[in-house]
């Protein structure tokens, strides 16, 4: 399986074990606001297209601090 999963392909982000947000709406509010959450490696652009890095993705979120 590959790691660059499009950001709009709700299943195959959760297949790859990352379960939130639940919502294209919100990958896309949480790719907009990537620099001040940490999450700039975690997201590419291929063209028009926005994919995420699952492990970079993984990777980020739990090196972040629980509020």
């Amino acid at each position: 399986m590959t790691s660059l999963i499009p950001m709009t392909d709700i299943e195959a982000l959760r297949a790859a074990g990352i379960s939130y947000p639940q919502s294209v709406h919100a990958w896309r509010w949480l790719y907009r606001h990537r620099q001040e959450r940490g999450l700039t490696g975690a997201f590419k652009r291929i063209g028009k297209r926005i994919v995420v890095d699952a492990p970079a993705f993984l990777t980020a979120v739990r090196s972040q601090p629980s509020t």
